[in-house]
């Protein structure tokens, strides 16, 4: 699950983004959530909570701290099988923006630390709204630093860097990731009830991309590029019927990746209209997604979530059942089922419920002004992590 999270990293940066640029200025806000996530050889319970205030001369600052309590087993734990084995990571985040009448500048940071890996993140972001404010442009972008460790594993021997290899994570030495991230979107009013955006996102990551474990584990060794370029379009529309109270999103996002040749600049370009054998990464995906919002009377609301996704293999993906020398000789190599061809489907339902029937009552009027919410999603995926449960429950008051 650790190295799910820290594959996403790239792009999960660009969530700062998302938050930092917001066509209205901050409502002051905290939110409580608790998320726990479970298939078979893995538990997450995350705890989180978030805040948001508006502040003098325009100006507005957002703040989140969460705790990912991971419980794993996993080969990579200890050197006799698979291992049980409990790590934390411990996430903290700033925000802080101000508003000039139709232009928005946000700053962030983000601190992530865990047992193996340690990240920051910083990202500045700029929107700005056009034609009547029925339109949004924003850009953004930003820096991620990176430290890649690896726990001790009992008596077995520290990895060695390979041949032509910068950097080999052991207890005592960490490898380093540098990331750099940008994006482009667009926002369009169509009506009062009709929302379309699109946008582009692209991520070039140089450094340690491997799996310190897997680099040097007899049951899945690997040896990867050391630079990748990650990059996405995607659109998305919403709607809303007043009639019935009823919202629909839908959303689709293309997603490819390449190594960076600097003899073909053009490449980055390129690689998304056409395979090219010569890029090692070569992963492409396609994500659909569909939400229904529901209000029912005067303070519930009911949604439900469906997407799926579907993924083709990175180039020098080894299956070593089908082939178990696949990767004899071969320069670039990996057996990392997050490689593999992908596919996945999540269900969820959520409700969210305002709390306004207990104004007036001892104790629980104290949350009368607030917002419940709880959610069951299943996760259905044909990798060997096994399909996943995912509870979350929360609760956002204005103050």
């Amino acid at each position: 699950m650790t190295r799910t999270v820290r594959a996403a990293a790239g792009l999960v940066a660009a969530v700062i983004v998302t938050l930092a640029v917001r066509d209205t200025r901050a409502e002051n806000r905290v939110t409580l959530r608790g998320q726990y996530y479970r298939e078979p050889s893995t538990r997450v319970i995350q705890p989180v909570v978030e805040m948001t205030a508006d502040l003098p001369a325009k100006l507005d600052v957002s703040a989140h701290y969460l705790l990912d309590a991971i419980t794993s087993a996993s080969a990579a734990s200890g050197p006799t099988g698979d291992n049980i084995f409990t790590e934390y990571r411990n996430e903290a985040g700033i925000s802080l923006g101000r508003t000039w009448s139709r232009l928005r500048v946000a700053a962030a940071y983000k601190y992530s630390a865990e047992s193996d890996y340690w990240s920051h993140t910083a990202a500045l972001s700029v929107a700005a709204r056009l034609w009547a404010d029925t339109a949004t442009l924003a850009l953004s972008g930003g820096l991620g630093l990176d430290q890649v460790g690896r726990r001790p594993q009992g008596n077995a021997p520290a990895p060695m860097a390979a041949p032509g290899a910068p950097c080999a994570p052991n207890a005592l030495n960490t490898c380093p990731l540098n990331t750099v991230f940008g994006g482009v979107g667009y926002s369009q009013v169509l009506s009062p009830t009709l929302l379309v955006q699109g946008g582009y996102e692209v991520v070039v990551m140089n450094g340690y991309l491997a799996s310190p474990y897997r680099a040097v584990s007899p049951f899945g060794t690997e040896k990867v590029p050391d630079n990748r370029i990650r990059q996405a379009l995607s659109v998305r529309s919403a709607g809303y019927l007043p009639r019935t109270r009823t919202g629909v999103q839908l959303q689709y996002r293309y997603y490819w990746d390449l190594k960076w040749d600097q003899s073909d600049p053009l490449l980055v370009a390129r690689s998304a209209l056409k395979s090219n054998p010569d890029n090692p990464w070569e992963v492409r995906s396609h994500t659909i997604e569909a939400r229904i919002f529901q209000g029912v009377g005067r303070d519930l609301e009911f949604r439900v979530t469906g997407r799926y996704y579907s993924q083709g293999p990175a180039n020098f993906w080894c299956d070593q059942g089908l082939s178990p020398g696949c990767y004899t000789g071969a320069q670039l190599y990996t057996s990392d089922p997050k490689l593999q061809p992908v596919r996945t489907a999540f269900v969820e339902g959520k409700v969210y419920w305002d709390a306004t029937r207990w104004r007036g009552h001892a104790f629980v009027g104290w949350f009368a002004e607030g917002t419940f919410e709880l959610s069951y999603g299943l996760f259905i995926q044909n990798t060997t992590f096994g399909d996943a449960h995912v509870l979350q429950t929360g609760y956002s008051i204005p103050f």
